[in-house]
């Protein structure tokens, strides 16, 4: 059995602690190294986006010297290739543009003579889901850090461009826009010369038949401050009618979205100067194009109705009152749509990323 005894080898009585001990004791705690953060260090999991940078942290207090080494998954180098010089015997370990190669446990050890302590982060980064993987049921990783300013490949806005009808020999326009991009991304527009069996769930960009629009014909537009291209078809022919997309990209992935330019076809309506025409057959009606028109009911220009024709054209009473509840009740439900139309804009602005 091992008697202890203080240092003038006296034996201390049960419950008695001499101050010399004492003594020793607190000066031993003093010395031990301890973290300053204590709140940071009950949080063990991390989860951030690729292409970011993140510090992690655990700085300590205690008698000098004070001595950090890191690990990852309780390895003592740490190698990556974006930054060759990693420092890891600081108070906090900085890891620049993550990679999903990064994620790992990440400990950190501190020691000093009186001892030693460590804490370990588990970080696991994240990455953005595709378009496929969401296709298939996948769910987007919200995160509060995940912003417009991150890193990421272009997304572009729902909904743009839009299939657009134009009559031959006018102009047409089409317009993408950019919601999210890390970089300035590259804008390409082209005109598919044959449309492939996949559309619309894919376009083959490598093998595929079609024509980029020449750049002269782009304008940079921004729609509520998000930056898009404008292409302009001048004088359009037969020729410039098909598909078209909208093609963006940087370093880290593109995006891309298809519109339709279609032909817009004349509507037929009688004109002001068209002359009446005459026939001995009440029944014998003339063609004008593919419709149908009755000779006797179009009255030559500045011919003046009969007396019989102005009693047949008075509106009765009745007549009048149901065209104006049917105009009161039509320009209410007009106000309404616009309103609920206006909040439904406002939602879609805000969930242009869940798309």
């Amino acid at each position: 059995m091992q008697i202890v005894t203080d240092e003038a080898g006296n034996v201390p009585r049960k419950g008695y602690t001499s101050a010399s001990s004492s003594h020793r004791t607190r000066a031993t705690f003093d010395g031990f190294p301890r973290f300053v953060d204590t709140g940071r260090m009950q949080q063990t999991f991390i989860a951030w986006p690729a292409s970011h940078n993140i510090r992690l942290k655990c700085k300590a207090n205690g008698s000098k010297p004070l001595r950090y080494q890191w690990l990852k998954d309780g390895l003592p180098s740490i190698q990556r290739r974006l930054q060759p010089r990693l420092k890891t015997n600081m108070w906090y370990l900085k890891l620049k543009d993550l990679v999903t190669v990064d994620s790992g446990r990440y400990t950190c050890v501190v020691s000093n003579p009186f001892g030693s302590i460590n804490h370990t982060y588990t970080l696991r980064v994240v990455g953005m889901i595709s378009s496929s993987d969401s296709a298939k049921g996948g769910t987007r990783l919200a995160l509060s850090s995940f912003t417009e300013k991150s890193r990421t490949k272009p997304i572009l806005k729902c909904g743009a461009p839009k299939n657009t009808s134009v009559q031959l020999g006018q102009n047409a326009s089409m317009t993408c826009v950019v919601v999210i991009s890390g970089t300035i991304p590259d804008f390409r527009w082209v005109k598919w010369n044959s449309i492939s069996n996949n559309y619309p769930n894919s376009l083959d960009f490598i093998n595929g038949s079609y024509t980029l629009i020449n750049p002269v014909q782009y304008q940079t537009v921004y729609v509520q401050g998000k930056q898009g291209v404008q292409v302009n078809i001048p004088n359009v022919t037969v020729s410039d009618l098909g598909l078209y997309t909208c093609y963006v990209s940087n370093h880290l992935g593109f995006d891309y979205r298809s519109a339709f330019l279609f032909e817009k076809k004349n509507e037929w309506s009688p004109s002001e100067d068209r002359p009446s025409y005459t026939t001995a057959d009440p029944g014998k009606r003339f063609l004008d194009g593919d419709h149908a028109v009755d000779t006797k009911t179009i009255p030559s220009k500045g011919t003046k109705l009969s007396p019989l024709s102005s009693q047949e054209t008075q509106v009765p009473l009745s007549v009048f009152l149901g065209v104006l509840v049917t105009w009161t009740v039509t320009t209410a439900v007009g106000f309404l749509w616009c309103h609920f139309r206006q909040k439904k804009l406002i939602t879609a602005t805000k969930s242009e990323l869940e798309c």
